[in-house]
C-alpha cells in the first residue's frame, strides 16, 4: 500500500508536469482563478485581511474533557475574555479570523474506549454558540479548523485526556463513517447558515500527516489516495448541510497536488520562508493552474526576513484573495501579531 500511495503521488505529479510542458508547447498562459465568492452570493469578496486566532487555549475553546468538564468558551468568563481579543483584532482591521475546533481530538468529540466516534460532546454546542456570538457583536467571520495535523500524531495519555492518536478515524472505514454521520453532520446542519462561518477548514496542513508529502513529522501517516477520500467525502458534506466554502489549509503551495480535485471551494497555502525556494511567495497564483481562488492561510508576523505588511502585499501582487496572520495567540517563534502596533 505505501509504494502503490508513492508512486500514486509520482503520477499526480507527473501529469502536473506534462499539463504545463502541453501549455508551454503551445504557448498557451495560464488563466487566473476566479474571484473569491460565497456560495450563496454573486458579489465578489473583497481581498480578505484577516488572522489566525488560532485558539485562546489549543484544543480547549471547544468541548470539554477531565481537564475542564465545564467546556471551553461559554464557561464564566471564557465569553468575556474572547470578546475582549475580539475587539482588539477588529481594531487592527482584521475582520477574519481562522479558527481551530477539534485539535488533535482532546475535546469535542465522544468517543467509545475503541476509538470509534459517538458524537459531539456536551458542551461543544454551547462552546461554538459562544463563539459565534461574539463573532456576530464585532460584525467577524470565522474559517473553523475541522482537525489539526496532530490529530494524527501518536496517541498521549495527559492526566486523563488522550490527545492524537486519531488516525484511524480517517483511514478506517467504519470509524470514518460515523464521524462523518455521527459528529460532521449534526455540526454542519446545526451551523450551515451561520453568517458568522465563511468556511470550514478540513484538516490544517495534512501533508504533515500524509505518506510521503512530509509524511514523518508525526506519525502514523494517511496514504495519499485515503487523504484525497476523505477530503472529498468532507468537502460534499460542508456543501450538502451548509452555504459555506470548503478549504483545505496547506503547509506550502507545493501540497497542492494532494487537493487537486477534491471540490474544494477555495485552495489555501501558507508561506514560511524556509518554502520560499518550493514555493516562492512571489509566484503568480495563475502560474499554479488553479480552478478555484487561493487564499494564503498562515504568513509569519515575525521571525521571518520581511515584515508582515511586505508579505500582504506581496500575496496581493501574485493574486491571492486574502491573506490570514500567523497568529494572534500561538506564542510560538513565528507569532507577532499582538506586538505590533
Amino acid at each position: 500500500m505505501a509504494r502503490m500511495s508513492s508512486l500514486l503521488k509520482h503520477f499526480f505529479n507527473l501529469l502536473w508536469r506534462m499539463r504545463r510542458a502541453w501549455r508551454t508547447a503551445l504557448r498557451l498562459r495560464p488563466q487566473p482563478p476566479p474571484p473569491l465568492r460565497q456560495r450563496d452570493g454573486q458579489a465578489p469578496l473583497p481581498f480578505l485581511e484577516g488572522a489566525n486566532l488560532p485558539w485562546l487555549t489549543y484544543g480547549g475553546d471547544f468541548g470539554a474533557n477531565a481537564w475542564n468538564p465545564g467546556g471551553g468558551l461559554s464557561r464564566p468568563g471564557r465569553s468575556e475574555e474572547l470578546r475582549r481579543q475580539l475587539r482588539e483584532l477588529k481594531g487592527r482591521g482584521i475582520g477574519v479570523v481562522r479558527w481551530f475546533l477539534f485539535c488533535d481530538g482532546r475535546a469535542g468529540i465522544r468517543f467509545t474506549p475503541a476509538g470509534t466516534p459517538i458524537g459531539p460532546d456536551d458542551r461543544l454546542f454551547a462552546d461554538i454558540d459562544a463563539a459565534l456570538a461574539a463573532l456576530a457583536v464585532e460584525g467577524m467571520k470565522a474559517i473553523f479548523v475541522l482537525l489539526d495535523f496532530l490529530w494524527f500524531d501518536k496517541p498521549a495519555l495527559v492526566n486523563g485526556v488522550q490527545t492524537g492518536g486519531r488516525t484511524r478515524v480517517v483511514t478506517g472505514a467504519y470509524k470514518q463513517q460515523r464521524f462523518r454521520r455521527r459528529v460532521l453532520r449534526p455540526l454542519l446542519q446545526r451551523y450551515g447558515r451561520s453568517a458568522e462561518i465563511l468556511a470550514w477548514d478540513i484538516v490544517n496542513e495534512a501533508e504533515w500527516a500524509t505518506r510521503g508529502w512530509g509524511g514523518g513529522i508525526i506519525g502514523p501517516t494517511v496514504p495519499f489516495l485515503k487523504m484525497r477520500r476523505f477530503v472529498r467525502r468532507v468537502a460534499r458534506l460542508v456543501h450538502r448541510h451548509t452555504v459555506h466554502l470548503a478549504t483545505l489549509g496547506l503547509g506550502n503551495a507545493a501540497g497542492l497536488p494532494l487537493v487537486r480535485g477534491c471540490g474544494l471551494d477555495l485552495y489555501q497555502v501558507h508561506w514560511y520562508e524556509r518554502w520560499q525556494e518550493v514555493a516562492p511567495l512571489e509566484r503568480p497564483v495563475q502560474e499554479l493552474e488553479t480552478d478555484r481562488p487561493v487564499l494564503l492561510g498562515e504568513y509569519p508576523t515575525r521571525g521571518a526576513s520581511r515584515p508582515p505588511q511586505a508579505i500582504q502585499e506581496a500575496a496581493r501582487n501574485a493574486g491571492y484573495c486574502g491573506a490570514l496572520a500567523w497568529s494572534w495567540n500561538a506564542q510560538d517563534e513565528f507569532s507577532g501579531l499582538q506586538e505590533r502596533s
